[in-house]
Order: C-alpha cells, then sequence, then structure tokens
C-alpha cells in the first residue's frame, strides 16, 4: 500500500492557518516565564523557537493522482426465490439509491417480495447480507402502492417513498414503513384519472417543513404531471402546479436539490423546444459532417425552481429549456458543487447518447460541458447514456453510472441498444471522464451487475476508515436479478492542528481526513526527503469508523517538524 504524504507543521514563521485557543498560549507563555529564570540561555531559545513552531502555519502536500488505484468491487448479489406456498422472498431489480441509517443501508426494489410487486430491503455494512424487510401489495387488505422506484425518506423512525403503481386507485401512492417494526402505512392513492394532483410518481420525496414535495410523471390537466405537496400534519396532499409542457416543462421524474433558500428539480421534456424540429450537425471520424432533423414533439425538458414569497406561497419558475440534442431528456435531480453551480446529466436522443452540463445560480449560464460520442471507440473507453443516473460529487470529481457502452457492450446493434455500461468519473477542473469499471459482463459469476433500468444516485459511506460509494444495480450480477456494488474513493485532505497540553511539556497534534494506518514524522531539517524522516509514532489505525485523530508527543529539542502521513488508499 503506497504511502501518501500529508500535513506537516514546521517552525519557519510563516503566514497563521490556525492559532492556539487563550488558555493554551496562556499556560505555555506561564510555562515559558516559569523556565526563563531558571534554564541557560540556550534552552530559552530552545523554547521561544517552541513557541513560534506552535504558532506558525502547516504546509500541505498535494498528493499525485497515481498514488491512489480507484477499484469497484461487487459486495452482494441480490436473490429471489419461491417457497412451496407460491411466495417469493427476496427483492430485486433496485431503481433508486441507498439511504443510510447506521450501518444499514435501506432502499426499495420494483420487484421480489411475496406478490412479485416489490419491497423495503436493506444491506448490512457489517454482515454485507441483504434482508428483505417488508413486500409491497396492491391488493385491498392494504394497498402500499407497488413498483417502487424512490428512494427512502428517513424522518426519525419512519421511512417514506413513494410507489409507481398500485395503491386504491392503481396509478401510485405514498406510503411509509417504520424501520423498527417493519410495516408499512398507506398515507395517500394518486386518483386514476390524474386530478387534479397527479400520479404515476418516479421521484422520491423531499422534507420541506411540515410537507414532503415531489413530482409526478403523469396526471395534472396536461397530462404531464404536476408538482405536489403531501402535509405530515394533516394528511392531506395537494396540488402545487400544473408541469404543462412548454412553460415549465413536464413528466418530472427528480426529486428537489436545495441550494440556499431555492430548490431545483428537472424535467424529462418540454420548455421552449415544445414541438420543434432542432437541426444537428455531427462530425463524423473522417472529418466530414451529417446534417439531420431530430424532431422534439414534447420538447427536451427544463430545469426549475421552487422558491417561497413573504406569505409563504409556493412559486415554481422555469430557469433553462434544455437544448435539443446531446442535453436533451433530465431525469435526475441536478448536484450542487459549491454554493453557485449545478451539475446534471442528460439522455439525449436515440441518435446522441448525453451529455454533462452545468447551469450557474447567479447568472443564468448554461455550458454543455461533455457530449458523449456515438463512435464506437470512446462508447468503449467511458461508455454511454449518462442521464439515468445522478451526480455524486467527491473532490472535485462527479461519480455516476453509463447505462449503455463500455467493452462489454454489443456494438453490432444500434447506440440505443447497445446493453453494457460503465462506472465512470467526471472530474471537473480537466473536462475529462474516467472509467473505472465495465459492467454487464455477458459471464453472470464475474458480472459485477448490470444499470440496465437503473434511475439512481450513488449513496457516499464511511466503512472501516474508507469512503466508498455504494449503489445497486437493476440486474446482471450472479443470479442476473441484481447486485450491490461500490467504488473506493480518493481520501479526504488531511486536515490538521497543533496544541499544548496543560503541562506545556507535550504537544497534541489531531487531525482528521486521510486514510489510516498513519505515522507521525519528525525532523529538524525540512530540506531532508520525507523518506528520511525519523517515526516518532506508527501504525495508528482502528477497525472502527474514526474520523478524528491524535497523538501526544514530548516537546522536543531545537527546531522540529512534524509530518502527519495517511495511505493512498
Amino acid at each position: 500500500m503506497a504511502l501518501l504524504p500529508s500535513l506537516i507543521f514546521h517552525s519557519a514563521k510563516t503566514k497563521s492557518y490556525w492559532q492556539l485557543s487563550n488558555g493554551d498560549s496562556q499556560v505555555l507563555r506561564k510555562f515559558l516565564r516559569k523556565v526563563s529564570r531558571q534554564v541557560p540561555v540556550e534552552l530559552r531559545i530552545m523554547k521561544k523557537i517552541i513557541l513560534s513552531a506552535l504558532l506558525s502555519g502547516v504546509v500541505l502536500s498535494v498528493t499525485t493522482s497515481n498514488l491512489f488505484s480507484q477499484t469497484v468491487e461487487k459486495v452482494a448479489d441480490l436473490s429471489y426465490w419461491i417457497d412451496l406456498d407460491g411466495g417469493g422472498h427476496g427483492g430485486y431489480a433496485p431503481l433508486e439509491r441507498f439511504t443510510q441509517v447506521g450501518t444499514n443501508l435501506w432502499f426499495t426494489t420494483s420487484l421480489g417480495g411475496y406478490w412479485g410487486l416489490g419491497t423495503i430491503s436493506r444491506f448490512d455494512l457489517t454482515t454485507h447480507l441483504v434482508s428483505e424487510v417488508a413486500f409491497l401489495d396492491s391488493h385491498v387488505t392494504n394497498n402500499t402502492g407497488s413498483k417502487p422506484e424512490s428512494p427512502l425518506l428517513v424522518i426519525g423512525d419512519d421511512a417514506y417513498f413513494t410507489a409507481v403503481s398500485g395503491g386504491t386507485n392503481s396509478r401510485g401512492a405514498i406510503s411509509k414503513i417504520n424501520l423498527t417494526t417493519g410495516v408499512i402505512t398507506p398515507l395517500f392513492a394518486f386518483p386514476n384519472n390524474g386530478l387534479p394532483n397527479g400520479n404515476t410518481p418516479r421521484a422520491g420525496l423531499t422534507q420541506i417543513g411540515d410537507d414532503l414535495w415531489t413530482t409526478t410523471q403523469s396526471g395534472g390537466t396536461s397530462n404531464r404531471g404536476v408538482v405536489l405537496k403531501y402535509s405530515l400534519t394533516s394528511g392531506a396532499a395537494s396540488l402545487v402546479t400544473n408541469l404543462d409542457g412548454p412553460q415549465l416543462g413536464g413528466q418530472g421524474a427528480s426529486g428537489l436539490t436545495r441550494a440556499g433558500d431555492a430548490w431545483y428539480f428537472t424535467t424529462s421534456s418540454g420548455g421552449n423546444t415544445f414541438k420543434t424540429t432542432n437541426y444537428l450537425t455531427l462530425t463524423l471520424p473522417g472529418g466530414g459532417t451529417v446534417i439531420f432533423t431530430n424532431s422534439m414533439p414534447l420538447g427536451a425538458g427544463t430545469l426549475d425552481r421552487l422558491t417561497f414569497d413573504g406569505s409563504g406561497n409556493p412559486i415554481v419558475t422555469r430557469l433553462l429549456s434544455v437544448p435539443g440534442g446531446y442535453t436533451q431528456g433530465l431525469y435526475e435531480e441536478p448536484v450542487l458543487v459549491g454554493t453557485n453551480s449545478l451539475y446534471f446529466t442528460s439522455v439525449g436522443p436515440n441518435s446522441l447518447p448525453g451529455a454533462i452540463a452545468r447551469y450557474d445560480i447567479s447568472t443564468g449560464f448554461y455550458t454543455n460541458l461533455f457530449s458523449f460520442s456515438t463512435n464506437p471507440i470512446p462508447a468503449k473507453a467511458y461508455g454511454v447514456r449518462p442521464g439515468y443516473s445522478g451526480l455524486v460529487e467527491w473532490l472535485g470529481e462527479l461519480y455516476f453510472i453509463n447505462r449503455l457502452g463500455g467493452t462489454n457492450a454489443d456494438y453490432t446493434s444500434s447506440v440505443n441498444a447497445w446493453g453494457g455500461g460503465t462506472v465512470v468519473k467526471f472530474n471537473i477542473a480537466s473536462n475529462t471522464v474516467i472509467k473505472l469499471a465495465d459492467l454487464g459482463n455477458t459471464n453472470l459469476v464475474d458480472d459485477l451487475g448490470s444499470p440496465g433500468g437503473f434511475f439512481g444516485t450513488g449513496t457516499i459511506v464511511q466503512e472501516t476508515n474508507r469512503f466508498f460509494i455504494y449503489y445497486p444495480l437493476t440486474s446482471g450480477g450472479a443470479s442476473d436479478l441484481g447486485s450491490i456494488i461500490r467504488v473506493l474513493l480518493p481520501p479526504p485532505p488531511i486536515q490538521a492542528s497543533i496544541s499544548v497540553t496543560n503541562s506545556a511539556t507535550n504537544i497534541l497534534l489531531s487531525w482528521s481526513g486521510g486514510y489510516p494506518p498513519y505515522a507521525v514524522l519528525t525532523n529538524g531539517d525540512f530540506s531532508i526527503a520525507a523518506t528520511n524522516w525519523a517515526a516518532a509514532i506508527t501504525n495508528l489505525n482502528a477497525d472502527v469508523n474514526t474520523t478524528n485523530w491524535s497523538v501526544t508527543l514530548p516537546v522536543g529539542t531545537g527546531s522540529t517538524f512534524y509530518r502527519v502521513r495517511g495511505q493512498s488508499q
């Protein structure tokens, strides 16, 4: 395992990035005044050097990416079987992301369970076992809804979700499950005719105050979906606005992303490209071009914003009509990076396999950052069709799943039927896409899984002192019923501080970030290569999730530099 140089404390008088607390400073100064009357001049000078070291700045060693080998591994296969009474057991075909509660990752599956209509299941991070907690049904005795495509929203002991079908009207429902008892309670059934509250919900729920907000795929006055809220206090659902198509977009499938005092969501069709023809120009591998028409009777999609006026009334505003072509069709909520930039992926029409785009909130400026290719060479290199997967940001990179492409795809057919899929990341600074793994292996025993039908986003999880992104995959794996994979993430930067103990004879070195086991190295000469520094303490490690580390070291003689070093992966 390669060692990662990290954070260095030194005694040079540089700009201060941290300072001692008043109490620590007073203790140290009292100690120095005391010893200055009792020790030789050389020792007093040494103590002044130590004080200078303790009050000076820090130097952060920047690591190179080639030290980190990013792995993608399968941690579980999903399974399903039928007992002698004809009842099904086990959930499979999960379509959305995990929700972490303690050491469990909770999720919905669109199939499986007793009636084959989906389950609420969980993955134990300790044992790596998958358990079906409850099954969904659409029968008269318990209309929980069925075939959910929603993540779980945890509030207290309950987790709330939408189901795309089922319910008393067979057009979807909002339900909750008690995470302790496993009992599912139906809360609201969407109307059969979609009026006024829409139907066929595919998006998850977002809590704003005492209400749960979501969008629907269809229903409403234009049958293009609605924005709906469900009151946790009254148990009533109410229409917020219709997704009409040309103005606010249509066919909502995403959740809401908060940025400041506003919430943002996407629609997969509609906008000002509604009922238009877009002329697209493609550059061929040989340098030539071809122009063709892309008919968009339903439009290319929109980015919308939800805000509230001074009286608390909701206002839904269209911010962006997605231009037809690569960025056509938005199915997942945008991800906020920093405070101003919203990133999202698109599906694209059949002829164009999607893109990555950014919207800047302060300026309203839209940028198509990366267009995926119809050429089999780059399609094998990083895949195509990112728009069914949401983005997860980690240290300046966006992680997602490409539904098609990669080396396991079938390139004898059209782009729209390639299969395969990839796990990839997009580096924001360099505008490059890097493939981490190929999905959809035809040898199911070795298959990581397949994202066919997947509409999810990864979940960042800290596990045994490492950070991972966990994904449930819809199909593939050993039983071709889906799997769970995880992506190892680079270590976060080490953030450290130093202080003096009450005795003033020791220093307390504290830090967070990085990956253990750590080593604390010391040297009196910063110019000496790090490989020649002496180890003050080594093999700092733990088997549990730990985010903060510290060691106590005696005050050294003369000017002393301290280096905290962790692992590269």
